[in-house]
């Protein structure tokens, strides 16, 4: 017998592209997607320090998140898990870069990742992210931005000096303030956000939001038609055709409520004797007599009809 206490698990759903776009020569994004015992982890790493510095940086960071976090109890912290992991793939880059190969001196990464965990029937998306790439979440029709870059731009939008349209074009668009490997330590900036049935989760690298307007974006995200199959590729297609200048990652995840359970079958209990049940012999012992009845009164009318009248003589 199973446990009634026992709630169905919630569906998850991934997908996710990855692309070395049109113009450059090497692939330095780098995406995952790891289960782990505190639940799903989603990644993206935008690699930053040009040939195969970048490449390595991104691969880094997604390997070391995924053996960190992998390596902690299923009821552990997940900001604190986060910020373990984020700790080791920064000292990782920094090991990679002080190597010796002129290739890895200035490598470095950006890092935004999604930490999905479930209690209890409900589920929860713990965001991480440095750098530029981003992640947006999709709920009732709307496409919310999750994330705020760590950038020069996003300062100078801040404080209101430029607008978000000259950030686009802005000299210094691709100016980090915050990364990963080119500093001893770096924070990551953590937030948690509850998950409602058919939340749809983007995350995704400047190759895919520098180059696609948000527009554009939100039509394929919200599509109803689209799972997250037909999202993950219709987005890299996007990129392709705005001329893939840059290299593109992406993963989405999609969240679903558990099925309902089925309704339970109800016993009839009587609250005193239940009425008597007549047992095959009454039964069997009833059928006779009916039919026995029914021949005798059968009979008696044949004969009635058959005997023929006498008339006394008056």
């Amino acid at each position: 017998m199973s446990d009634s206490t026992t709630l169905p698990k919630p569906a998850l759903s991934f997908a996710e592209a990855c692309d070395r776009g049109k113009v450059r020569q090497e692939n330095q994004d780098s995406v995952r997607n790891v289960s782990t015992p505190m639940g799903e982890l989603v990644m993206v790493a935008d690699g930053i320090g040009g040939y195969r510095g970048g490449g390595a940086a991104s691969r880094i960071v997604v390997e070391s998140f995924a053996s960190s976090i992998s390596s902690q109890p299923p009821n552990g912290s997940p900001a604190l898990a986060i910020a373990e992991a984020s700790a080791s793939a920064n000292a990782h880059i920094r090991e990679a870069a002080e190597s010796g190969d002129p290739a890895f001196r200035h490598m470095g990464s950006t890092v935004v990742m999604a930490l999905i965990t479930t209690q209890a029937g409900s589920a929860q998306a713990w965001i991480g992210h440095i750098g530029d790439s981003r992640a947006y979440l999709s709920r009732s029709g709307r496409l919310t931005r999750l994330t705020r870059d760590h950038s020069t731009v996003q300062a100078l939008m801040d404080q209101n000096v430029i607008t978000a349209e000259q950030a686009r074009t802005h000299p210094d668009a691709s100016v980090l303030t915050r990364s990963l490997g080119h500093q001893p330590e770096v924070e990551i900036e953590v937030s948690m956000t509850d998950l409602e049935d058919g939340d749809t989760l983007l995350l995704c690298t400047d190759g895919l939001w520098g180059f696609v307007s948000p527009e554009a974006i939100e039509n394929v995200v919200l599509d109803p038609q689209a799972d997250v199959g037909d999202i993950a590729r219709e987005l890299l297609n996007l990129a392709l055709e705005a001329g893939g200048p840059d290299n593109i990652g992406i993963e989405v995840a999609r969240y679903a409520t558990p099925a309902a359970p089925e309704p339970p079958v109800f016993e009839l209990v009587y609250d005193e004797q239940p009425p008597r049940r007549r047992t095959t012999a009454t039964t069997l012992l009833i059928f006779i007599l009916v039919i026995a009845g029914g021949a005798l009164l059968g009979w008696f009318a044949a004969r009635t009809h058959l005997i023929p009248e006498f008339h006394l003589p008056h």
